[in-house]
C-alpha cells in the first residue's frame, strides 16, 4: 500500500483522478454526462466538483495542463463579470 504525502497524486481519489482524466481529453456533453453516471455525480454537480479539485496541490501534480486551463477559464468568467458590474466589492469595513 501507497502511504498518503501531502501534495502528492495520492490524495486524489479515483473519482478526481477520472474527472481530471476526462478533462485532459476534449471532454463532450456526453463524456462528461457518461462519466457522472458512472461515478454517481449529479451532472449538475460537475462543475462545482471540479472546480474544488483544481485547487489542490495533488490535483496540480497529476494534471497541470487541466489544472492550469480551468483556472485560467475561471479567471477569465470572473473578469468578465466583475468588467460587467457583476462583482463589485462589498466590504463591511471602512478602510
Amino acid at each position: 500500500m501507497v502511504p498518503m504525502v501531502p501534495g502528492t497524486v495520492y490524495e486524489l481519489s479515483e473519482h478526481d483522478r477520472l474527472i481530471l482524466d476526462l478533462e485532459k481529453t476534449a471532454p463532450t456533453a456526453a463524456g462528461r454526462h457518461e462519466l457522472c453516471q458512472r461515478i454517481e455525480l449529479p451532472a449538475e454537480r460537475y462543475a462545482i466538483v471540479l472546480e474544488g479539485i483544481v485547487d489542490t496541490d495533488a490535483a496540480y501534480a497529476y494534471a497541470p495542463d487541466v489544472v492550469e486551463r480551468v483556472r485560467r477559464l475561471r479567471a477569465e468568467r470572473f473578469a468578465f463579470e466583475r468588467r460587467q458590474g457583476r462583482w463589485k466589492r462589498h466590504s463591511n469595513f471602512a478602510l
